[in-house]
């Protein structure tokens, strides 16, 4: 897999506006400094994915224990579920969830603090090198008879390459965000570890639920970033107030894509996403096809895998909106033009 990543990143050429360089010059104090195209891509998108991840990461802990309580994994998902103004038994609603987190540890520490280290490493990691890497494999991988697949196509690369590889940042910031978590993410690492081996450490535990959480990626990042893609041209065309005056892309045309994409992608992504989710925060050991069996018993089915949708569609909707004009406005602070 290493090797895999090396060859793409390090083989990849501009895919942007044609141009060819694989380098880019920044300026900085008066001196002209090279740094590696695919290097300022993965950054500008780490950043602005970080930054957006922050502001909605309280819908994110929602969304997680919201999935982890519905499957029946963790009794203890909320602080003491089903009192204290639940309703006296059963699942709680997002809001029920929310009022109780907020009742119990705070605005801050019940909902924002959970999770957030690993959720800015995750962002400067996986998500950087999703989105980041998109356009120079999109274009690497150009189908001129089928433009919306071979869009697809890098999405789902990038994505699914991506996952597999940070999938220990994955595993750690689900973990965070589960209900009594390790005392610190560095610790996280280490416990996680040592799970299902005896008390040995096996690096394996790390990569648990790698192929859920590759398959939900290349989902995500397929539908997302090729929806993207192809809805900004149509959009530009179509409805002037979405760009200046020459007619170019501005962010409230980047904000309209985005949350158009964000939907398909969410709706799309939802099953793999609730699978993912289960599988990383189980603490037993089991192999990933017993944890989605008893999440099946115990949550009546396949609705389960819908466990959490609206936290999650809450979520990425409004993410999608703030972090593709914010990795858009950073590729262009760096030199690079729009995806």
């Amino acid at each position: 897999r290493p090797l895999f990543v090396m060859a793409v990143v390090g083989g990849s050429s501009n895919s942007l506006s044609g141009n060819n360089n694989s380098s880019s010059s920044l300026v900085t104090s008066g001196t002209n400094v090279s740094v590696p195209r695919v290097a300022l891509e993965w950054f500008s998108a780490g950043v602005g994915c970080a930054l957006a991840d922050t502001l909605f990461n309280p819908l994110e802990v929602l969304k997680v224990r919201r999935q982890v309580l519905l499957s029946g994994a963790s009794p203890a998902a909320v602080p003491a579920a089903g009192t204290g103004g639940m309703g006296g038994g059963g699942a709680p609603s997002t809001y029920q969830l929310a009022s109780s987190l907020i009742r119990s540890e705070g605005l801050v520490m019940g909902l924002w603090q959970p999770g957030l280290l690993a959720t800015w490493m995750r962002g400067l990691s996986y998500t950087g090198f999703r989105i980041g890497l998109y356009p120079t494999v999109r274009d690497a991988v150009q189908l001129d008879s089928a433009p919306l697949l071979g869009r697809i196509l890098a999405g789902g690369m990038t994505g699914a390459i991506g996952s597999v590889v940070f999938n220990p940042v994955d595993v750690v910031r689900i973990r965070m965000q589960t209900p009594n978590p390790p005392a610190s993410t560095w610790q996280a690492f280490g416990i996680i570890a040592r799970e299902g081996s005896g008390g040995k450490v096996s690096l394996s535990s790390l990569w648990r639920g790698w192929h859920a959480s590759a398959a939900r990626a290349a989902t995500l990042s397929g539908s997302q970033l090729a929806t993207y893609d192809s809805i900004k041209k149509p959009l530009r065309e179509n409805f002037a107030f979405l760009t200046d005056a020459q007619g170019n892309e501005t962010p409230l045309l980047h904000s309209f894509a985005s949350l158009m994409s964000g939907f398909v992608a969410q709706t799309v992504t939802m099953p793999f996403d609730t699978m993912k989710t289960l599988i990383m925060a189980d603490r037993t050991g089991s192999s990933s096809l017993e944890v989605m069996r008893r999440a099946m018993v115990a949550g009546g089915g396949v609705r389960v895998l819908f466990a959490g949708y609206v936290p999650a569609l809450a979520r990425q909707g409004p993410v999608m909106v703030v972090q593709m004009p914010i990795v858009e406005q950073l590729r262009k602070c760096v030199g690079l033009d729009y995806m």
